[in-house]
């Protein structure tokens, strides 16, 4: 201490704010909204921490310029979690104190036996018959959907999600309790306090400011679509483990053989809903559960994750608005504001609404004289071949089902061209084209409908709707628009929404450098704690 240094008391906060302090307020809570807020799935057994770094990046990369994505998905994945509670309240596997907000969707269940129904508890721990059979809870069912329970079955790692568990409950030798699998979970509360704090105190001083016709910030209007989203994200995943490194073994009883079943995919990805796209390889082991798995829903029906997707996208974008008649600058910042903030809100919901137009479905034909003229084709290749087991199997599904007027897929007559050694559809399909005789005596239209069926069962084409209905009663269809219209009106408008959107980072920066006297007025809440 110098002579000339005095000494003073207690000193109060400066009545005003700068502008750094709003780029820092702004910046943590964007960084709470982006990076803390993440809640990835399980990854792959033995994955190196780098690519589980690199994972958390892309998706905080992507959740800055799609948040409104990161949120669709957690309140998709809390209603796959809230579905899959009401399945094991019927069951009578379910808790016995769910948290408060199932008991108001739990159906009243009906009295019964569980000796006869066979809904009783778990089967107890391996040598530990005596002990309290664990009942299932909503972190159980959130841990299995994010891929954090698996099973082995010759030398493949199979991620078993919340329905294959159920489904396989009694072969089940042993569980996890709650607490168990709460330890697993990395959750840092003390970083996930500190960024609700932040979001708090934004929406706090932005209320406040309001009431006290103060104004605000194009900076602080950006941050507060990302604290909207940030709070909803946080609310629906409040439950989720987070962080969990290595996914828990669960060891299956050897008294049934392998059910295929498990291999099933029970939940659709939310990026395949928006690009018509499906994940074909159904005999192949879940190796990881994807970051995007949201409810399975009906191929024939439009999955509802495309509305909560739009109707979210309207409203984030929208609150873009409120600075609509701010100050800016210059007339061409305001202009541009204005336009990103159009962008930003029509472009998505005007895709997203245009991709179920671009997936229609059209009669390519009639589906019996389809199926006639395989049977003729399977019967001419079969002599040809000298091992004509396989082809008469066919032969002998396919002719079963046009008498028995059966619908199933045509992945029971040809097999598939994923994870069969030998596709017969493949076999077929080079056998017509090289035969010029056989294809004068077939239908104009036959070699390019079973063409796209070999490419529908090989998975080459990727689409969904065609998948399902390549079944023998519905089967040829084929696409109104094609392919190129879904996935053209999605990278288009992604584009385009990018660049609105890197338009209003843009102007929120560059509008701090002339901003209206009141914008440095401090309300009360700059007594309120903040990270800066």
């Amino acid at each position: 201490m110098t002579v000339d240094d005095d000494v003073v008391g207690w000193q109060t906060s400066p009545s005003r704010r700068g502008t750094l302090m709003i780029i820092q307020n702004c910046l943590f809570t964007i960084i709470a909204c982006t990076w803390s807020i993440q809640h990835p799935n399980v990854p792959r057994l033995n994955e190196s921490w780098l690519l589980i770094l690199l994972n958390k990046c892309k998706w905080t990369v992507f959740t800055l310029f799609f948040p409104e994505f990161l949120m669709a998905h957690a309140i998709l994945e809390f209603v796959m979690a809230m579905e899959d509670m009401k399945l094991l309240d019927k069951k009578r596997l379910l808790e016995e104190n769910p948290p408060w907000f199932f008991r108001y969707f739990r159906r009243p269940l009906a009295s019964s036996n569980d000796a006869e129904t066979g809904r009783g508890k778990l089967p107890p721990a391996s040598g530990d018959a005596e002990r309290q059979e664990v009942k299932w809870s909503l972190t159980h069912c959130y841990i299995a959907n994010m891929g954090g329970f698996y099973t082995h079955h010759n030398g493949e790692h199979h991620s078993l999600t919340t329905r294959h568990l159920l489904k396989h409950s009694r072969r089940i030798k042993s569980w996890v309790s709650e607490d168990d699998l709460n330890d697993k979970s990395k959750t840092d509360y003390f970083t996930k306090a500190l960024a609700v704090l932040q979001i708090t105190q934004l929406l706090l001083s932005l209320i406040s400011r309001k009431v006290q016709n103060l104004a605000f910030s194009q900076l602080e209007t950006l941050t507060l679509a990302f604290a909207i989203c940030g709070v909803l994200t946080y609310g629906c995943s409040w439950y989720k483990p987070q962080n969990v490194k290595r996914p828990i073994e669960v060891f299956l009883r050897p008294d049934e053989e392998w059910d295929h079943s498990i291999t099933r995919r029970t939940f659709d990805s939310l990026w395949k809903v928006v690009m018509n796209s499906e994940d074909l390889v159904n005999n192949e082991p879940i190796r990881r559960i994807p970051n995007d798995n949201i409810p399975k829903t009906k191929a024939h029906e439009i999955h509802y994750a495309l509305y909560v997707l739009t109707a979210l996208t309207v409203g984030f974008g929208s609150i873009h608005a409120i600075a609509w008649n701010f100050e800016f600058p210059t007339l061409i910042e305001q202009i541009l504001w204005r336009v990103a903030t159009l962008i930003s809100t029509a472009a998505p919901p005007v895709a997203l609404l245009a991709i179920p137009l671009a997936q229609i479905l059209v009669p390519w034909g009639d589906s019996g004289d389809f199926k006639h003229t395989c049977l003729n084709v399977m019967k001419e290749f079969s002599w040809q071949e000298t091992d004509n087991r396989r082809v008469q199997d066919a032969i002998k599904v396919l002719h079963g089902l046009l008498v028995n007027l059966e619908d199933k897929h045509f992945e029971q007559v040809f097999g598939n061209g994923i994870d069969s050694e030998e596709f017969l559809g493949e076999k077929l399909l080079k056998y017509v084209e090289k035969n010029e005789k056989l294809q004068k005596c077939l239908p104009k239209d036959f070699l390019p409908q079973f063409s796209q069926l070999v490419k529908i069962l090989e998975g080459s084409l990727g689409s969904k709707r065609l998948w399902e209905a390549a079944r023998t009663n519905t089967y040829p269809q084929r696409n109104l628009f094609g392919p190129l219209v879904n996935n053209g009106i999605i990278y288009v408008t992604s584009i385009v929404y990018c660049l609105a959107r890197l338009s209003i980072i843009g102007v929120a920066f560059s509008s701090l450098r002339l901003m209206p006297e009141s914008v440095y007025k401090t309300p009360w809440t700059n007594n309120f704690p903040s990270i800066e």
